[in-house]
């Protein structure tokens, strides 16, 4: 059996049980959530440290969730439902799922959008996800006070450009050919999964993912959206 069978058989394996188990994961989760927003509609009637506590459980919820899309994204292939819609809403969604954690971890978020940036045809939950996954990992490298900067805009060849930097650890240049890598991680608790099904779920909707690095200063991740995900042909010239 050829070695490429073999992956294929193992992949198809792991997406079998992966399937199994995110479904005995998310019936106890979903009644999890309901009590979670049950006490949230209470919240007027709470103390103040009690709505903390709901709130930052909500957003722990959240971040399981979002991982469970991370070990399914890769461990299946699904098509990508394409449809108009605008990045930056997208992205200050994910700002604002996050916003929790960036303040408990003492950070500052600077997000600059150009606000004329056209319809582009993605996958919105999918970029929702790759955006947390972004922002997620820029928050574990500043690894306490910091800074991070996302923006928006089209470069000079007229690419339109979502960026996200932070003034963390920087990747090492011997990581730097491996960190798209599926199951390659520096986290004592990471999956190894971030990065590699951020790549597959952009490439799914036609888009581009790099990155620049400086060790000990900072490092940018690039989203590049070309010109056939822009869906209002009167904005392409």
């Amino acid at each position: 059996m050829s070695s490429n069978k073999i992956v294929s058989n193992k992949m198809e394996i792991l997406g079998k049980l992966t399937a199994s188990l995110t479904h005995e994961l998310r019936n106890p989760l979903s009644a999890v959530k309901l009590n979670l927003d049950y006490l949230k509609l209470l919240e007027n009637e709470l103390p103040d440290h009690i709505n903390e506590t709901v709130n930052s459980t909500v957003e722990a919820l959240e971040r399981i969730q979002y991982l469970i899309e991370n070990i399914l994204g890769f461990s299946r292939n699904t098509i990508s439902k394409n449809i108009p819609c605008y990045i930056n809403e997208v992205s200050r969604k994910a700002v604002d799922i996050i916003k929790g954690t960036l303040s408990r971890e003492n950070l500052s978020i600077n997000v600059s959008l150009d606000d004329t940036i056209p319809l582009l045809s993605c996958d919105e939950n999918k970029l929702l996800q790759v955006f947390l996954n972004l922002i997620t990992n820029a928050i574990e490298a500043c690894n306490g006070p910091g800074e991070i900067y996302i923006k928006s805009y089209r470069d000079k060849c007229n690419y339109i450009i979502w960026s996200i930097t932070d003034n963390g650890i920087g990747i090492e240049k011997s990581d730097r050919d491996k960190i798209f890598d599926d199951f390659f991680t520096k986290k004592s608790n990471g999956t190894g999964l971030g990065l590699s099904v951020c790549k597959r779920l952009l490439g799914d909707m036609g888009a581009e993912l790099s990155f620049e690095s400086e060790v000990g200063k900072n490092s940018t991740f690039f989203i590049k959206f070309k010109s056939k995900n822009i869906t209002d042909v009167r904005q392409q010239d």
